[in-house]
């Protein structure tokens, strides 16, 4: 069974994975940008749903991780909306960039997860996704801020500020489950951040298509 020093283990060997793939991506490329801007808001805009869900199907007896979970919700609010924003200063709309596999992979396994196995495992995605931002959010909104200015940035931006302090509060809770929570945790982890490679990858896909189909 994992303990707290398994995940951040785990977390740290899946993070120099997504590194790698986090510094190949072309962030000064319009078309990959975009496509990554569009992507995230898919995914971004289901996040207070799923708080919300997990949050009512905690157990009476978890009331600590109910307040978390509606917490969390709150401070979530809106941030889809600095997706559209970024998007806008690109030049570009949301109905030109449709979902992709990955996107939708990201978000519809929470659903099943939450409903299916137990709201705890929701802490597997929310660590992913915080550690993303804690540990590589500064180097992209440097990259994204050089390229395009910071009015296309305001999401990345205000994640790389706010998720290091939410990924050690995720650590912290996830220390505090049951072994076997822990162990869907680490499951949804490990599917999180291979959908988000994936999601990466279809987005560099997008923009050579774009690419050739424009010349």
């Amino acid at each position: 069974m994992p303990n707290n020093k398994n995940v951040n283990d785990e977390l740290m060997t899946l993070l120099n994975s997504s590194k790698k793939q986090i510094e190949a991506f072309p962030w000064e490329d319009k078309n990959a940008y975009s496509a990554w801007v569009s992507q995230t808001f898919y995914f971004a805009r289901h996040t207070t749903r799923l708080l919300a869900m997990a949050g009512a199907r905690t157990p009476f007896g978890a009331p600590e991780f109910h307040n978390r979970f509606l917490a969390h919700c709150a401070e979530e609010k809106g941030h889809d909306k600095l997706l559209v924003n970024d998007l806008k200063t690109l030049g570009s709309k949301m109905d030109e960039w449709p979902e992709m596999p990955g996107t939708c992979a990201l978000y519809q396994t929470q659903y099943y997860y939450i409903e299916h196995h137990s709201p705890m495992a929701f802490f597997g995605y929310i660590l992913g996704l915080e550690a993303l931002a804690a540990h590589f959010g500064d180097y992209m909104n440097k990259r994204i801020e050089k390229a395009w200015g910071p009015k296309a940035a305001h999401f990345i931006r205000v994640h790389a500020e706010e998720d290091v302090g939410h990924t050690e509060e995720a650590l912290t809770k996830i220390a505090s489950l049951s072994p076997e929570d822990q162990v869907v945790v680490m499951q949804n982890l490990r599917q999180t951040l291979s959908y988000y490679d994936q999601m990466l990858n279809e987005c560099r896909e997008i923009s050579r298509a774009r690419a050739r189909n424009a010349a």
